[in-house]
């Protein structure tokens, strides 16, 4: 899985602090920013997912990277499939 996205420091903030409502289970709601380790000092972070097309550029960018990553051990692979 593929998940492009942005990363802000915000120390002691929570998702409250930013009006935000994520639901880990609904796609829908990674579209907007969501707080990762709310109120914590030294891990606290603003996320924002990449939209589609900037999602696709950074694939199609990296794809070399990616197909060496996966040469080298097949867990790195995006297709990798749990058995």
């Amino acid at each position: 899985m593929s998940m492009p996205h942005v990363m802000f420091y915000a120390p002691h903030i929570t998702n409250e602090d930013i009006g935000a409502v994520p639901d880990l289970n609904v796609h829908s709601s990674l579209l907007n920013p969501f707080i990762d380790r709310q109120g914590n000092a030294e891990q606290s972070y603003v996320i924002q997912m990449t939209g589609e097309a900037e999602k696709a550029g950074i694939l199609a960018n990296e794809k070399v990277l990616v197909n060496e990553l996966c040469a080298y051990r097949a867990i790195l692979c995006l297709a990798h499939k749990k058995h």
